[in-house]
């Protein structure tokens, strides 16, 4: 009895699964060293603050990132659109796409004890779980959108000029099929929420049927936004290089075997700071929806596209 008492507690049973999914994740290729250190520090605090249904929630993204990235693998490495290191995910990207929903899980966490006191209001842990949740539907979303999106078979628009086309692979490049996979993520997302929720009262911080009617809405609200928002970011402030050969415009020095030429964007912004941005911009809109404030949110993502057709 004592040993399932120790078996059970959140450190222990946190510290098992994760170096079960850590063993798994590394032998697959998900992650390198030291991506798997950053991705044990997340998962067990996620674990630990947010309990199942959040961690749950956090290993969709990490699944699913991970097999989008080996999907078609070495088509997209042909076309110099695959990710770096065969696929496998550093410590900047795992702490630039979970470092925010883990500290809104922190946040969850907190809050809930705060509010179990009488010490805030009992609707403020769901306000923090919309910030987890829209931080990782953003994250989760844009990560497939980008290794999906690049199988599109009409050319990518860019964001800031919806009517310009830009080759696969261009930063701030959107599709048609980009913005579906980024729906389907949160819309995935949002389901995995309602289970929990429905299934399992009490695991997640929904407390009525309202929170329980907003939770998929929002999770595939933040998604879509988040994931554009990200598009937005990497087209305006991200370090950017010009192809010679392809006319691609990229991140990457090194473009269809040759050297590239910078072009604009902040030098030193990187991707990582583009996915770090955009995962809190997420979970600001994520903790706006869940204050249950969507007409403020649909005005804005109406007005903006209004004017980014028109440019």
């Amino acid at each position: 009895m004592l040993v399932i008492q120790v078996l059970m507690h959140p450190a222990v049973s946190g510290l098992i699964l994760m170096g079960v999914i850590g063993a798994l994740t590394y032998k697959l290729g998900f992650v390198d060293i030291s991506g798997l250190i950053s991705a044990f520090v997340v998962g067990f605090t996620v674990w630990y603050t947010g309990g199942a249904g959040a961690f749950t929630i956090l290993l969709f993204f990490f699944v699913s990132a991970g097999l989008a990235t080996k999907f078609k693998y070495k088509a997209k490495a042909k076309k110099n659109l695959a990710q770096e290191g065969k696929g496998k995910r550093s410590w900047k990207n795992v702490f630039g796409s979970g470092l925010i929903p883990m500290l809104f899980s922190i946040g969850v966490y907190v809050s809930q004890m705060f509010a179990d006191q009488g010490l805030i209001d009992a609707s403020i842990p769901f306000w923090m779980f919309g910030g987890f949740i829209g931080a990782v539907a953003t994250t989760s979303a844009d990560t497939l959108a980008s290794e999906v999106g690049v199988f599109s078979k009409s050319k990518p628009r860019l964001i800031t000029n919806l009517r310009r086309r830009v080759p696969a692979g261009t930063i701030g490049g959107v599709s048609l099929l980009g913005e579906a996979v980024a729906l389907f993520a949160g819309f995935a997302i949002g389901l995995i929420a309602l289970v929990y929720a429905m299934f399992a009262p009490g695991i997640l911080p929904i407390t009525n049927p309202s929170q329980m009617l907003f939770v998929l809405p929002l999770s595939v609200l933040t998604a879509f936004i988040g994931c554009n928002l990200d598009s937005l970011i990497g087209a305006v402030a991200q370090n950017r290089y010009v192809c010679d050969i392809c006319g691609a415009i990229t991140d990457k020095e090194f473009h269809c075997g040759y050297e590239t030429k910078y072009v604009g964007g902040f030098k030193r912004f990187t991707n990582m700071h583009v996915n770090f941005g955009s995962s809190g911009m997420g979970a600001a809109l994520g903790v706006v929806l869940g204050a249950g404030l969507f007409v403020w949110i649909l005005g804005g993502l109406f007005f903006w596209l209004l004017a980014s057709s028109s440019s």
